[in-house]
């Protein structure tokens, strides 16, 4: 087995890159391929090919439909005892990223010399998450492909970690935004049973599953627009671009559309009466049972989680009225508009802009009341959860992916030494959960949503948390 050293602050750490962890045709479930121990491992494996500017992604070697490979970084001298394993799935709204950008870059926990640092790739847009199970024939396993990919690589770890110092008992998956809910998804996967021994969810919660009618739905607008809808079969033949910017147009235009009942971007699907369905049930309804109540379970959001929208994209995001609001929440999320009035009011406060409302509002219904809920749920069913709030320091304010640097123990270009501190806090308690060192981190759950909050807070994030959970009390949250 080779590798080749990296020089890092702290450890001296090596590096395996892209590895080939499965193999899949077209629409087809993954086949996990055994480690090959003579090959240098020297380069990045292609990215998952995708619709949209990719010039961020950092694709050394371009994008591919063959895209399931997977980076490996460990301290030089590990020592005798094997480290736990940290495997990190990437974000993006399952149509775009790469294990190839530096948030990405798991080296930075391995040169701490406490964890294996594993990043994956899994297909994105159509190639991973169109629904197409339901045709039949050729395209009878293609439904949650993406998460197929993602349990294929923890797979490939369970056998083959113990190589590269690594513990195959005591795996933590940790994601950030559709890697998160991903992560979380896997709370409902059988295939997935074992494979894993803590989670951690950074801006993403057990929640936003599509329904397998909305599933069905988006299937068909995209065959329908290939003009396949009567061949379905044909979807294998279509050139790969093509098939990726047909179905990145076939997607909501706004960016506050996915987190309601009418789910019309692509997710995680509730694909369990679906056929070959990877799910057996809700990840929600999972934690509520206490069949994984022996998982650790990191919940972790930020303050402002849906301001970048408001911020940099405020003629998308801007209801216009609040009025407009109102009408919006009520028929997204199948409530009473009367329901829906009181709901917003509590976030039509100080002076706020509609787009302003919107953003607060939907920060708190996307992310902060489905993570309050999901550990609430965890811990009253005998679980270990902690609740983490990340707020705005200098230089970097708490929206959407402020902290992704920090997950993976890398520094932001730029970082300001408040950032630098906040970052260093988030690598550390992921670090501290995967060793089982919990009892460095904050107070658990119980039946209050303690909380930790990192970074100029706004609010006591324990104290917010319960008043959002009051707030939108009986609102479900698909």
């Amino acid at each position: 087995m080779t590798s080749t050293d990296t020089a890092e602050q702290g450890a001296a750490v090596r590096s395996w890159l892209g590895i080939p962890y499965a193999t899949a045709d077209r629409f087809g479930s993954p086949t996990v391929v055994p480690f090959d121990p003579d090959l240098p491992y020297d380069q990045k494996g292609p990215a998952p090919l995708q619709a949209g500017d990719t010039s961020w992604l950092e694709a050394d070697n371009g994008f591919s439909e063959e895209c399931l490979n997977l980076n490996v970084w460990a301290p030089v001298d590990a020592g005798d005892k094997p480290l736990p394993v940290i495997v990190y799935v990437f974000g993006g709204g399952w149509i775009l990223g790469a294990n190839t950008q530096t948030t990405s870059n798991a080296s930075g926990l391995a040169v701490t010399g406490r964890a294996i640092g594993v990043s994956l790739n899994y297909r994105l847009g159509p190639f991973g998450w169109l629904s197409l199970s339901q045709y039949g024939g050729a395209l009878a396993e293609a439904t949650n492909l993406g998460l197929q990919d993602i349990i294929a690589a923890l797979q490939w770890v369970r056998d083959n970690i113990a190589r590269f110092g690594g513990d195959p008992n005591n795996v933590t998956v940790t994601g950030h935004s559709a890697g998160a809910f991903s992560a979380l998804s896997l709370l409902a996967a059988p295939s997935a049973e074992g494979l894993y021994h803590r989670l951690a969810a950074f801006s993403g919660m057990p929640s936003r599953q599509v329904p397998a009618w909305g599933a069905e739905e988006r299937a068909h607008a995209v065959l329908t627009a290939l003009g396949l809808q009567d061949d379905p079969e044909q979807i294998l033949t279509v050139d790969a671009d093509l098939l990726a910017e047909t179905m990145a147009k076939s997607q909501s235009s706004d960016p506050g559309a996915a987190h309601g009942v009418d789910n019309d971007v692509i997710a995680i699907v509730d694909d369990r009466a679906q056929p070959n369905g990877v799910l057996t049930d809700h990840p929600m309804h999972v934690l509520e049972s206490g069949r994984h109540r022996e998982l650790d379970i990191l919940f972790s959001s930020t303050t402002h989680e849906t301001d970048y929208w408001v911020l940099h994209r405020t003629e998308d995001f801007d209801p216009g009225s609040i009025d407009a609001l109102i009408a919006e929440f009520a028929n997204r999320n199948r409530i009473p508009r009367s329901r829906a009035r009181k709901v917003i009011a509590a976030y039509d406060v100080d002076g706020r802009k509609p787009v302003e409302v919107r953003g607060a509002l939907l920060t708190d219904f996307s992310f902060t009341l489905p993570q309050t809920r999901g550990a609430l749920a965890h811990a009253a069913a005998g679980g270990n959860a902690h609740l983490l709030s990340i707020g705005p320091v200098e230089g970097a304010h708490a929206v959407h992916g402020t902290e992704m640097y920090g997950i993976v123990g890398q520094t932001r270009p730029g970082a300001s030494a408040a950032q630098i501190v906040r970052d260093t806090f988030v690598r550390d308690a992921l670090l501290a959960l995967a060793s089982g060192d919990t009892g460095a981190l904050w107070e658990p759950v119980t039946t209050v949503p303690a909380a930790e909050g990192i970074g100029d807070m706004p609010y006591d994030a324990a104290t917010h948390a319960e008043e959002v959970v009051e707030t939108l009390s009986g609102v479900n949250r698909p």
